[in-house]
């Protein structure tokens, strides 16, 4: 498909499962809706990463058979991936319509 300026790919979603799958275990781990954060043991702590914003992470380093992570890519990138992350989370913490993400 073609996209403006661009290409237009689309994911398998229900093979890649982007809001279960841990990259730092190749883990899978079902979720109720409710559910809006992971938390994970990285660098010898625990640390809470936002389920939506992860799960774009996720999808941005899909291999191109469009079906699975990258997981080698998303370890490369993961450091830069949680400083935005951060940041974007204090940005979002000054809207007041976000509850329904967590934040």
């Amino acid at each position: 498909m073609k996209a403006r300026d661009g290409t237009y790919l689309e994911i398998n979603t229900r093979e890649v499962k982007a809001s279960q799958y841990n990259h730092l275990n190749g883990k899978y781990n079902k979720k109720k809706l409710s559910q809006r954060w992971n938390y994970f043991e990285y660098n010898d702590e625990q640390i809470k990463v936002q389920r939506d914003i992860y799960s774009a992470y996720l999808i941005k380093n899909v291999n191109g058979d469009l079906r699975t992570v990258n997981d080698e890519q998303c370890i490369n990138d993961f450091d830069v991936f949680l400083e935005m992350h951060d940041k974007e989370l204090l940005r979002l913490q000054g809207l007041n319509n976000l509850s329904s993400v967590g934040i």
